[in-house]
């Protein structure tokens, strides 16, 4: 067991990431109001949404802050947890620089996502190869314990699409007022207590500080939103959960773990296939949460649902998982 790490206390790192995010998140929305800054909103997305031009955006940077008080605290320098967090700072990074073209700039789209994805690749790939010693390379079934062993490449790749794709399904399903925030709790609440229990306690010290953080900010962005997480948090928590999945030996888990992110991306995908191949849309709008927006439905009621859903892959994730 790491020194400065007390194992049966990790809620101090909520409480302590909480307690920062309750100060700093105030200060932080009026700074934005004081400077005129604000989330410009996609003329292409659902004209419901045109009322939230200028909402204070960038809260990734307070959620980021949080987490690297309580890595500190727990006084958590060594090597292997060194590695998430410069991957959750660098995919911050990436998201901050989105998020100022967004906002003081005042262009909708950011950075184009070709250089995006490229600089994700590239960091996911650096921090994997760094990682890999630590890192079981293999994949575990769920609901089994028939294990897929994998060769280092394959397992690098597989680590590769893994960030990657958790971290654009979690900034996909930031569109909603505490949409992301919500399922996002409940995701790292899985991974930080799977980790706390396979031994992994240093990885479940920082994600029961993620969760401090993003609970601080769900209490402003819930409906009506004070402020936006912004790619600055989605794509960071998005690569450190996807991090987290890997070192845990059982990534298929995130599948249900992040259920609601997986479905939000599949109904992109899919809108997408159905668009090009078939010359007509599945849904009134992807991804999906927007869909159901479009049918009549109230943001916070499909917040609220998404949530359960999110709370129920949950469940299933936990069943699943090899004890």
């Amino acid at each position: 067991m790491k020194p400065g790490i007390i194992p049966n206390n990790v809620f101090i790192a909520f409480l302590l990431a909480f307690g920062i995010g309750m100060v700093f998140f105030p200060l932080f929305i009026q700074w934005q109001h004081q400077h005129h800054l604000g989330q410009k909103i996609k003329k292409e997305g659902p004209n419901l949404h045109l009322h939230k031009e200028n909402t204070p955006s960038m809260g990734g940077i307070i959620i980021f802050m949080t987490i690297l008080v309580v890595y500190g605290v727990g006084k958590q320098y060594w090597y292997d947890n060194l590695l998430p967090i410069i991957l959750l700072a660098g995919y911050t990074f990436l998201g901050f620089v989105d998020d100022w073209f967004k906002s003081y700039l005042e262009k909708p789209w950011g950075i184009k996502a070709r250089f995006k994805f490229l600089f994700q690749i590239f960091l996911a790939g650096l921090i994997l190869w760094l990682a890999m010693d630590g890192m079981p390379t293999h994949i575990t079934i769920p609901f089994s314990r028939y294990v897929i062993p994998m060769s280092r490449p394959l397992f690098f790749g597989y680590g590769i699409f893994i960030i990657v794709a958790t971290s654009n399904a979690f900034n996909i399903t930031d569109g909603l007022d505490g949409l992301a925030a919500g399922s996002g709790i409940l995701t790292l609440l899985f991974w930080g207590w799977l980790l706390f229990i396979i031994g992994k306690s240093q990885l479940s010290w920082l994600a029961f500080g993620a969760i401090g953080g993003l609970t601080a900010f769900l209490w402003f962005n819930v409906w009506p939103a004070g402020i936006f997480m912004g790619d600055s948090g989605s794509l960071g928590l998005g690569a450190l959960i996807g991090f987290m999945a890997l070192i845990s030996g059982q990534s298929l888990l995130i599948i249900f773990s992040a259920l609601v992110f997986f479905l939000d991306t599949l109904s992109v995908i899919l809108q997408v296939f159905s668009f090009q191949f078939l010359g007509r849309r599945l849904f009134l709008m992807s991804p999906i949460h927007h869909h159901f927006e479009l049918k009549g439905m109230k943001e916070t009621q499909i917040t609220v649902r998404f949530w359960i859903i999110q709370a129920i892959g949950m469940t299933i994730a936990w069943l699943g998982r090899v004890q």
